[in-house]
């Protein structure tokens, strides 16, 4: 029986047997889900031949044509894995939401500063209100955050903060790009909202492994970091 008869009548109790038969383990996932992988397609193939008649074996064509098949449902495959990977991007807004952006003016909490190994640098902020304490905190490029500071109340308005470049055991960082973010809490010991750490125009968007990237002038920063679209001049940092 050729690969489309078998798909066709997958849920008949013939086929039922003949894939169990041949594709094992792996067919009872594949039978959990009600769907045939490109596995279990070539595992098919292979018993198709492996009991055709000897007398009477498969016809060239239709080999060709079968294992065209095979090809266009890994290329089907693959595509929907690369549009699951985009939707997964389009959660925190994705690029449909980034284009929306081009031209406009944004405020983000979570701005580059680039260290030389040797000098320090100044790490400016806005705080939408007067905070009881101000947490400002540096990443690598991988994520990691080494080092935290902490400083005491700040009132509303810009601010500048001296980074010496060293790391939170006192070890100077080496030489390379970094990213910062602040936290500010009130009173009452809450988080205030819009703290920001810079901005300005949105001026082209770039796609680096699963992330949004917005570009600001010569910056790059991720879209998940915007937290204000506003007519004026942003702060730069």
């Amino acid at each position: 029986m050729p690969i489309p008869a078998i798909l066709a009548t997958v849920g008949g109790a013939l086929v039922s047997g003949l894939i169990q038969g041949v594709t094992g383990s792996s067919t009872e996932s594949a039978t959990a889900s009600n769907t045939l992988g490109k596995d279990d397609f070539l595992r098919l193939l292979v018993a198709q031949l492996k009991n055709q008649d000897p007398l009477n074996p498969m016809d060239n064509s239709a080999f060709v044509a079968q294992t065209a098949q095979f090809s266009s449902l890994e290329q089907l495959q693959n595509m929907n894995k690369t549009l699951s990977q985009l939707a997964a991007t389009s959660g925190n807004g994705g690029v449909a939401s980034a284009s929306a952006l081009l031209g406009k003016t944004v405020t983000v909490n979570g701005s580059p500063v680039a260290l030389d190994g040797t000098r320090s640098a100044t790490l400016a902020y806005a705080l939408p209100a007067t905070a009881t304490s101000v947490a400002i905190r540096v990443y690598d490029e991988s994520g990691k955050t080494v080092r935290t500071m902490v400083v005491g109340q700040q009132g509303g308005g810009t601010h500048q903060m001296a980074f010496d470049g060293l790391d939170d055991s006192g070890k100077r960082l080496s030489a390379g790009a970094y990213t910062y973010q602040v936290a500010a809490v009130d009173a009452a010991g809450l988080a205030l909202p819009a703290v920001y750490t810079g901005g300005g125009q949105v001026t082209g968007i770039n796609m680096e492994g699963n992330t949004v990237m917005l570009l600001l002038g010569n910056q790059r920063v991720p879209l998940t970091s915007v937290v204000n679209v506003m007519a004026g001049t942003a702060l730069s940092s």
